[in-house]
């Protein structure tokens, strides 16, 4: 068990910003964003995925730090204590055209965090990743406002989604669900008859993964992080568009638990090869096979190993990799 965390732990350490980077950089693409919105989010459903890459503002997609102090400058000094709520980044945020309200002359738009959860029950710092999806989606309802003053117009907030794929550490029962979280109204004394647009303002989806995908969206998924091209193009059109093909092999493996498969496969390619036992077991391989999918070049991977581009290239072809040739 120590071995298997000290591996964890630097195979992270090696290749967690990349693989994360990666995955940012995917969900920043519309036509990858779609599918998941077109399938998941309740106001697309009757619409083909095409519709709905047309409704995405695409100059709205960025990742996006928000902080609460443009928000609350303008506060009584009783609530000034709000100014220093921690500063968020959002994986893929975005807007796109709320066609339940929207027509031909007035456009509303629903507000989207997209985020990519690789640890569904995350241990440091624990928590539930329902609420951590609350908050992003509260968050973003009052970033919409700006300065909050006495002036400040409540009516012009519009929907907010956050929605939320979790890849790893989902337990057995959970497995291929999705669940939605939202505001309903329930009258507790005489009936009311408020607009739904009124207060259906905020609604957090939690997609849960499993090993085994099944059809719809967790298939679509299963393609995204396994970099399968001809299973994401069962859903959406990317034949054409070579920066998402480059994009989507760069995720090979993420959704595959990268720290517990490096380990894995270093300790069988050690047994079957002879490499050093323990944590340069684990990192080798594992570098050895990115290097080996033009993930890294030899010069990068020499670099994590601590070696010559030369002592690296005689160690891969001794584990039984293929050294990819160099122009």
């Amino acid at each position: 068990m120590k071995l298997k965390t000290e591996i964890s732990i630097n195979a992270a350490k090696a290749y967690g910003e990349k693989y994360d980077e990666s995955a940012k950089q995917l969900f920043l693409n519309p036509e990858i964003i779609a599918p998941i919105i077109q399938m998941s989010v309740p106001e697309y459903k009757k619409y083909s995925v095409e519709q709905v890459i047309g409704m995405i503002d695409r100059s709205s997609i960025e990742s996006t730090p928000v902080d609460s102090a443009s928000a609350m400058a303008d506060r009584l000094p009783t609530e000034m204590n709000s100014i220093g709520e921690k500063l968020i980044r959002y994986d893929s945020h975005f807007k796109a055209i709320n066609p339940a309200l929207s027509d031909k002359n007035i456009k509303f738009y629903l507000h989207i965090d997209l985020e990519v959860q690789n640890d569904y029950r995350p241990s440091s710092p624990k928590y539930p990743v329902v609420k951590r999806g609350i908050y992003y989606g509260a968050r973003e309802i009052s970033s919409q406002l700006g300065i909050i003053t006495e002036e400040t117009d409540y009516s012009k907030l519009e929907k907010v989604y956050s929605i939320w794929i979790c890849n790893e550490n989902v337990p057995p029962k959970l497995r291929n669900t999705v669940t939605s979280y939202t505001i309903t109204k329930k009258d507790e004394i005489g009936i009311t008859d408020e607009p739904v647009s009124d207060y259906d303002l905020m609604s957090v989806i939690i997609i849960r993964r499993g090993e085994e995908a099944s059809e719809g969206i967790f298939d679509y998924l299963e393609g995204i992080f396994k970099s399968n091209i001809d299973r994401i193009e069962k859903y959406v059109d990317i034949k054409d568009n070579e920066n998402i093909k480059e994009g989507v092999k760069r995720m090979t493996g993420l959704g595959e638990s990268i720290y517990i498969k490096a380990y894995k496969e270093g300790e069988e390619t050690g047994r079957a090869q002879g490499i050093s036992q323990g944590i340069f077991q684990g990192e080798a391989s594992a570098t050895f096979k990115y290097v080996q999918k033009g993930m890294l070049t030899i010069e990068e991977g020499a670099s994590e190993l601590g070696m010559t581009p030369e002592e690296f290239k005689e160690s891969m072809m001794k584990a039984g990799f293929k050294v990819p040739e160099t122009v």
